[in-house]
């Protein structure tokens, strides 16, 4: 996959096919939505793209600075990169950033930049500072000449799955209903010291409630069995066969 941090290295495709959104914790809904995007990048011979934002919009905006996150931008990258995602574009959430209407950012930043000629929304998506939808999209496919697809939202039983929902199943520390939600095991990637506690840079990264779990832990190239110790103030302790100081250890709740 290939990643972008600024809009002046992004190379233009002809045939971009987009969504954009925080997407963190890439769950089942997220999932529905980029297999739409993957199978429109292939119907067109086009290019399956992913336009984020880091640091994650709540964490600037004033409602929601203290959020915590499903996924670091190490974790999101990989997770994106498994999907099978060809293109990543990393945009830097600020002020100016904020500032954009819908129209702006379409015209200027997807069409203009990426290459934009199929947009593909989820349904209850939301774009610039005049906070454009899908409808708002329909009225710019004519002057921009792209083509947009909502896609609905997904449930797990009778719960709609979203990051909101999978943060708080996540901080009960019911890890069984978060792989489902998930689709796959939640992931840890963090910094294996001698002593066996792990580091993870960043401080907004969700942790489950403090308990034991089962993880897989992969490193290098090495998969193997662990124990994850989640401490109540957060610390992290890992039992396995890996020892020595590592980095980018992943470890994935069974």
């Amino acid at each position: 996959m290939k990643v972008y941090y600024t809009t002046e290295d992004i190379v233009k495709s002809d045939n971009a096919v987009v969504t954009v959104g925080s997407y963190d914790g890439l769950h089942y809904g997220h999932r529905a939505l980029l297999d739409v995007v993957r199978s429109r990048a292939v119907e067109i011979d086009g290019q399956s793209v992913v336009v984020t934002f880091w640091p994650h919009p709540r964490q600037v905006l004033a409602r929601g600075g203290d959020v915590k996150l499903l996924n670091t931008l190490k974790e999101k990258l990989f997770l994106l990169e498994e999907i099978g995602i060809d293109v990543c574009v990393v945009l830097p959430f600020d002020a100016k950033l904020a500032a954009m209407t819908a129209a702006e950012f379409v015209g200027e930043i997807l069409v203009g930049r990426i290459g934009m000629k199929y947009f593909v929304v989820g349904y209850n998506h939301h774009l610039g500072s005049d906070h454009g939808d899908f409808f708002s999209m329909l009225d710019l496919q004519p002057k921009y000449g792209f083509v947009s697809e909502r896609v609905s939202r997904r449930d797990v039983g009778n719960e709609k799955v979203s990051s909101t929902v999978v943060r708080n199943v996540i901080a009960e520390g019911n890890m069984e209903l978060a792989h489902e939600m998930l689709t796959r095991g939640y992931i840890v990637i963090g910094d294996l010291c001698g002593d066996g506690r792990v580091i993870i840079e960043d401080k907004a990264k969700l942790l489950p409630a403090a308990g034991e779990y089962a993880v897989k832990v992969s490193a290098h190239g090495n998969s193997v069995p662990g124990i994850l110790y989640v401490g109540g103030d957060g610390t992290l302790r890992l039992s396995s066969e890996l020892s020595g100081e590592m980095k980018d250890v992943m470890m994935t709740f069974e």
